[in-house]
């Protein structure tokens, strides 16, 4: 019986003639009531299973066609979505920008963040504005939040701003309840501090904005929120922990303050006085 089995298994093309041949033979040497017994018999035994199996295929391929075609769907409307998102958010924050231009009576224009410096010795951020746009250096750059930092490099179609957050960076600022003066500095460009007067009357939560000593930024640009007041090395001087309003992390579009210079006469003294740091 094994050898038969293998025998179909090897030569199925013969096997399957032969089968053919002999229930030909069974149907021509049959009766009619044989032979109708003997189609039916074939019906359910081989033909019907076959329509069966190239249906079912059918249909399998048909489900894996609209499945595919789903998935594109999907992808498509997926994208769509995403998209739509994305400009609910841009909108969102120009109208936060706008509500801002409105509120400033300087001369501002919108610029994109196009591109961020990759240097953890200097941070900066390249913005979709230039000369073509009236964006000269040391320009003051801001957004909702508060300063974002100043340009410091012009093209004709883009500028270079070094963002607040660059150790190099030092802005003049003052604690707006009780209008002491200082230098923000930052050595990491995540921990902002003021060295100010031991007995200056500070307190955790008062709001820094710019001093407008400098030449750069005008007076009451909001900078952060004073966090922790230490004591220093120095007894003559105390250390105000700042948490800086903008997220230098998540910029995307800016302000740059089209405003002159206090310093022009000066600038090649104080960008000497830059590099030499």
């Amino acid at each position: 019986m094994q050898w038969i089995i293998r025998f179909i298994g090897y030569h199925r093309a013969i096997a399957s003639l032969i089968a053919m041949v002999a229930v030909c033979l069974v149907l021509l040497t049959s009766n009619e009531t044989h032979q109708q017994r003997i189609a039916r018999a074939l019906t359910f035994s081989v033909f019907y299973p076959f329509q069966f199996y190239l249906s079912e295929t059918t249909r399998i391929k048909n489900i894996f066609t609209e499945n595919k075609a789903m998935k594109e769907e999907i992808a498509t409307q997926s994208v769509a979505i995403a998209l739509l998102k994305e400009k609910a958010l841009e909108i969102e924050r120009l109208e936060d920008l706008l509500q801002l231009q409105n509120k400033l009576s300087y001369d501002l224009v919108t610029a994109r963040v196009v591109a961020k410096e990759p240097s953890f010795i200097s941070r900066g951020a390249v913005i979709s504005v230039g000369s073509d746009n009236q964006v000269a250096p040391y320009m003051p750059v801001i957004n909702s939040s508060g300063v974002v930092g100043k340009v410091i490099q012009v093209t004709r179609n883009m500028a270079m701003a070094q963002l607040l957050n660059d150790p190099s960076n030092r802005t003049g600022v003052l604690i707006q309840r009780t209008r002491e003066t200082g230098i923000l500095e930052t050595e990491d460009g995540r921990e902002f501090f003021i060295r100010c007067r031991v007995h200056a009357e500070v307190e955790k939560g008062d709001t820094v904005v710019t001093s407008g000593l400098g030449g750069v930024y005008p007076k009451g640009l909001k900078v952060g929120i004073v966090s922790k007041i230490e004591a220093s090395r120095d007894p003559l001087f105390k250390i105000l922990s700042v948490v800086i309003e903008v997220d230098f992390n998540h910029l995307e579009e800016v302000f740059v303050m089209r405003v002159g210079s206090q310093w022009a006469s000066f600038r090649d003294q104080v960008d000497s006085l830059e590099r030499g740091q």
